[in-house]
């Protein structure tokens, strides 16, 4: 989940990610590091298409400053090997796909107006294209769904709405009326969006689905929170909305009928997009894994780190194995590097 920002917000605020929780024992097997690389910066996104088949994106840093280039890796099935996008002058902050053929890159570039906006190129299997984004928009929590189907959020002068659709040719706004904060699908008929709306002096949690023709509002426990709602959408019956308060972390399940609410130890988060474990269980971020009935610490790393910053995990399709995106700081050593690990349960 990426907080929405409004447009004319700053290019100079960096993105955080959630730091390892300690939900309960630990237990095995460990995330272990499967690639780090040497530049100053971390990885923020991970795209698993297949077992032969993952891209991931950082964000460079040098002196305390953003990069504005582009810095990919693609894994073949035995080696990470770089991507350049000839031309690109933008950070990379999220990388989505929906095939080998749809590969999407996002963020930010550089402009007279030191306002946060958007750049977005497309791989189609061969070759990388620019996506036009309209001056001085900045998209967010992005769902690539084909190469003519891909939502957003964020915040335009020149884009009005909440949310924004590309058909292929031009992106469309629509406005829901809400401070957007994440956005999750299953399919093109079931995309649903999550934000904020005042009710008196507190923020309360409030969704919106898009059933393939128009957007509709979702009746949901609507939580006072501080922090989220994020959402995440496995499928018509199987959706995920989490929260944060200042004294607790929830997250509330839809199976097609009625909500549950689960509450989550203290010191986990559910900000991150919530992962099925492969198990019939759920991943709260990558150190919390949500049984269905008790809650499982997976925090050990390999090797152990003397600090970083952890963040998105990812399933690879077809296994019971998992990729986390880090920026870790070695023992021994000040700066942070991008760094990808791996849990495997069976």
């Amino acid at each position: 989940m990426v907080a929405a920002l409004a447009a004319g917000v700053s290019l100079a605020g960096a993105a955080s990610v959630a730091a390892p929780g300690t939900a309960g024992a630990s237990t095995s097997p460990s995330w272990k590091l499967v690639f780090q690389a040497h530049p100053s910066g971390y990885f923020g996104s991970i795209a698993a298409i297949s077992k032969t088949d993952v891209w991931a994106v950082a964000d460079l840093f040098r002196r305390g400053k953003t990069l504005y280039k582009p810095y990919i890796w693609h894994f073949n099935g035995s080696t990470w090997n770089a991507v350049t996008i000839p031309g690109a002058t933008m950070t990379s902050n999220t990388v989505q796909a929906s095939s080998a053929n749809n590969v999407w890159v996002i963020g930010l570039t550089p402009n007279s107006r030191n306002l946060a906006t958007s750049a977005a190129y497309r791989w189609d299997g061969r070759h990388w294209h620019k996506i036009p984004i309209p001056a001085y928009t900045y998209l967010q929590g992005t769902v690539v769904l084909s190469p003519k189907n891909v939502w957003a959020f964020g915040g335009s002068f020149n884009l009005r709405g909440d949310v924004y659709h590309w058909d292929g040719r031009k992106w469309t706004g629509f406005n829901l009326d809400l401070f957007a904060q994440d956005l999750s699908a299953s399919s093109p008929r079931n995309v649903w969006l999550t934000g904020m709306t005042r009710a008196g002096k507190v923020e309360i949690a409030t969704a919106h689905r898009w059933n393939g023709s128009r957007w509709q509002a979702v009746a949901t426990p609507h939580p006072v929170v501080d922090i989220g709602p994020s959402v995440t959408v496995l499928s018509r019956s199987n959706v995920w909305i989490g929260w944060d308060t200042t004294t607790t972390t929830r997250a509330a399940h839809w199976n097609g009928h009625r909500w549950r609410v689960v509450t989550a130890p203290v010191d986990v988060s559910t900000e991150a997009d919530i992962v099925p474990d492969g198990r019939g269980g759920y991943w709260f971020g990558p150190f919390a894994d949500w049984t269905g009935h008790a809650w499982i610490n997976e925090s050990a790393i390999s090797p152990e780190p003397s600090g970083g910053s952890f963040g998105v995990i990812v399933r690879i399709p077809g296994t019971l194995s998992f990729l986390m995106a880090a920026g870790v700081t070695n023992t021994g050593s000040s700066i942070q590097h991008p760094t990808i690990y791996r849990l495997d349960l069976g």
